[in-house]
């Protein structure tokens, strides 16, 4: 398959021409200095579409009260997905209150659910992982980051912004509190960039491990590489949500007077 096209063109050869219309419509990236590239987001609408059926196929199993309440024998979309929320709100538990966990969860479980798909999508020969796009994941990083700020602020009001000075607020120590206070402000402005870069690169660097030793040996070499391939994919979903999990409690948490 030739460089930069995937199983999405050769399905519909329109999208090429509809993807090169649209690139040339935004222009140059000022970062990369050439025309921006969107074949990520033809993926990240196919792993949405695909959420979504895949959702609705769960969600039909619970119409009957009689199948909602006994569960099933084995791994089925319903036992999947109920076990991805399940784990999802008890690692929640042990970062924040119930309540916050249950408020938050739908956030949490969005990411959980898109990076998940988006990047056992790029171990299928001919796909790319949308989440393998610095654009893709530095995304959903920096909704984490309003979320993390705004709760913050609405739980804990301008304490929240306080704590950023550090421990001590006498005026003898205003050197320190300007210095903790830039020091804060770099960190949390380093956080989505973090979350992001960690995201994308692991993912591009395991898709392009995985399709070169799939070209060089295409019969047995790739089957350890595809075995570490879907570690890495379950490893980095874990990272982001958890990270995310933390930033967020972290911010919303009350402080003890």
């Amino acid at each position: 398959m030739p460089h930069g096209m995937t199983w999405f063109d050769l399905i519909l050869p329109q999208l090429s021409q509809w993807r090169e219309q649209l690139q040339n419509a935004i222009g140059i990236s000022y970062i990369e200095h050439a025309p921006v590239s969107i074949q990520f987001v033809t993926g990240l609408a196919f792993v949405s579409l695909l959420i979504i059926l895949l959702v609705f196929t769960a969600r039909s199993r619970l119409a009957s009260v009689e199948k909602g309440l006994v569960p099933d024998e084995k791994l089925t979309l319903r036992t999947f997905f109920e076990m991805m929320i399940e784990g999802t709100l008890n690692t929640m538990d042990g970062i924040m209150s119930r309540k916050q966990a249950e408020f938050f969860l739908p956030l949490i479980g969005t990411c959980a659910f898109i990076i998940f798909f988006s990047n056992f999508l790029g171990l299928i020969p001919g796909f790319e992982p949308p989440t393998g796009n610095f654009n893709t994941t530095l995304a959903m990083a920096v909704v984490i980051f309003f979320t993390t700020h705004i709760y913050g602020l609405k739980e804990n009001g301008l304490s929240y912004v306080a704590h950023f000075f550090g421990p001590i607020r006498k005026w003898y120590a205003l050197p320190f509190m300007l210095m903790m206070f830039a020091i804060e402000v770099v960190s949390h402005m380093s956080r989505p960039l973090s979350l992001g870069i960690r995201l994308a690169g692991n993912m591009f660097a395991d898709h392009k491990v995985v399709a070169t030793f799939t070209l060089l040996v295409p019969i047995l070499l790739p089957v350890p590489m595809l075995l570490l391939g879907v570690l890495v994919c379950i490893v980095q979903v874990a990272v982001f949500c958890i990270l995310s999990m933390v930033y967020i409690g972290m911010a919303v948490a009350h402080e003890e007077h």
